[in-house]
């Protein structure tokens, strides 16, 4: 799906883009940085609720998103549904790319040129941007002046809400929730006389069952190589820090109303995640994947090369059509139609085990963490009956029906406990493999504790690419070599992370 809405820049827009980051330049680099953008409970703008119902048309509403495959959808799906349910508003969606980088060049590019959409579906990462840049109406106005919605707002998992808040405020309307879990070959599990009903909940745990998995290796049940397969994303680092109350920048993980100005990356729990890693790289435990494939990891596990994945809960959908679905896998459900075609021979794969799913081991304990996903933000930049129309569609977007939808045809996770009971009020999805792993995720993210939900970080892309670099250095090498890598790999990346963080507070008001 290529962009509908590509704009090209100019030179001076160029330039005003680089001088300004993501919002009007700071005017004093000496002056604090409000991590909240200055917005609190006490002094919100304005949430024009019912504007649309005056107008004298129909009021559209542009939604971007990058979506692909049976999430983008089901997003369709509900966006037809309501666009039929009344004659005040017609949502019209478009595909911004296939990927978060695509959409965000793209957002970028409409921001310096100013044609905005009215409703972003933008990533995990894009929160202090999103407050920072001055053109995103918060969740939290409309919420506070709509008695429905706010009535409801308790049914959200407290731990989604805090992620996406600052100062007490909401940012986004809505959600598509992910968590990282582990899936395992249960019968090489039962081999390497591992229980399925019991899967590892800490890294000792997990460097115990590879090390079960790998002394059965080359059997008719074991592994044939590295028992762990492991895509070095950088959200596994964060998630690991996070479940442990680690801080990964400063000012309470930018949380305490100031922008995050340092990195806090090197502390006891990060060298105690690294070591892990690297020792089992060095010990022939860790399959590392670098973050740039697609499939490798995936293939790894359906192959019968590694036992055990770590992964986000929403690849529950490919994982499911390769395990028990009668066509196998349908790769156009899970990737854009390019990559599709590219791996187009994997079409219709299938496995002949069963796959178990736990919560994802952390340092003392399993799960937790800090939600990942996607959410939905609302943009200021329209008329106010646009902005209302966008509230009045991400409201239909959370009612329950529609929220089943997003979990069963969409992949990601429930974020009320509505949608959840509703769920589980069908029987054929409480007993069907999926179901079972969805509910797994959805306890660990229901667990996820409100006063510690992550970190705020405005160079978030950054901070995440420094990450990635650093995990490759250390595991992407050779084995021998992966433990003396961590203190220099760390170092490189506190220190990358510390300039981007400067340049950004610089230029960002």
């Amino acid at each position: 799906m290529k962009s509908r809405f590509r704009l090209t820049m100019t030179a001076l827009a160029a330039a005003a883009l680089l001088a300004t980051a993501c919002g009007p330049g700071k005017e004093s680099a000496e002056e604090p940085s409000k991590s909240d953008g200055g917005v609190t409970k006490s002094d919100l703008p304005d949430c024009p609720v019912d504007a649309f119902k005056k107008a004298s048309g129909k009021t559209e509403v542009v939604f971007w998103h990058s979506h692909v495959g049976a999430t983008s959808a089901a997003l369709g799906k509900i966006v037809d549904a309501y666009n039929a349910s009344q004659d005040k508003v017609t949502v019209r969606l478009e595909s911004q790319g296939v990927n978060y980088e695509e959409l965000r060049r793209n957002f970028d590019q409409g921001f310096s040129a100013g044609q905005l959409p009215a409703i972003v579906s933008a990533e995990d990462t894009w929160t202090q941007y999103m407050i920072d840049n001055g053109k995103t109406l918060p969740a939290q106005a409309c919420i506070e002046v709509d008695d429905d919605e706010r009535a409801k707002i308790d049914d959200v998992l407290p731990g989604v809400v805090a992620g996406y808040s600052a100062s007490g405020v909401q940012w986004p309307a809505a959600f598509g929730a992910s968590t990282v879990v582990l899936y395992f070959n249960t019968a090489q599990f039962e081999a390497a006389g591992l229980d399925p009903a019991n899967p590892p909940k800490t890294f000792d745990e997990l460097r115990v069952a590879a090390e079960k998995l790998k002394a059965i290796q080359g059997q008719p049940n074991g592994p044939a190589g590295e028992p762990l397969a492991m895509k070095l994303d950088p959200w596994y680092i964060e998630n690991s820090l996070s479940a442990n109350e680690q801080t990964l920048v400063n000012h309470d993980n930018g949380r305490d109303g100031n922008r995050a100005t340092e990195s806090t990356l090197k502390n006891e729990s990060t060298t105690a995640v690294l070591d892990w890693l690297a020792k089992m790289k060095q010990d022939g435990l860790l399959n590392a994947i670098p973050s740039t494939s697609l499939i490798d990891h995936y293939v790894a596990v359906a192959t019968g090369k590694s036992s055990m994945l770590l992964e986000t809960s929403t690849a529950a959908t490919i994982i499911d059509q390769v395990t028990s679905s009668e066509g196998g896998l349908k790769l156009s459900d899970v990737v854009d139609p390019e990559t599709a075609e590219k791996f187009k021979a994997f079409d219709g794969f299938k496995v002949g085990f069963l796959v178990g799913v736990g919560e994802v081991p952390g340092i003392k304990v399993s799960g937790r963490g800090q939600v990942g996903g996607a959410a939905f933000y609302m943009t200021n930049t329209g008329s106010p009956e646009v902005q209302s129309a966008a509230w009045d569609f991400l409201k239909y977007f959370n009612q329950t029906e529609n929220q089943v939808i997003w979990t069963r045809e969409g992949s990601y996770l429930p974020v009320r406990q509505s949608t959840q009971e509703a769920l589980n009020a069908d029987p054929t999805w409480e007993a069907s493999q999926r179901g079972k792993w969805i509910t797994t995720a959805f306890d660990s993210m229901k667990a996820l504790p409100a006063e510690f939900p992550g970190p705020l970080i405005g160079p978030y892309d950054k901070f995440r690419d420094s990450l990635r670099a650093m995990l490759e250095a250390i595991a992407l090498g050779e084995p021998s070599a992966a433990v003396a890598a961590v203190e220099p790999a760390l170092d490189k990346a506190n220190t990358e992370i510390n300039d981007a963080l400067t340049k950004y507070n610089e230029t960002t008001r």
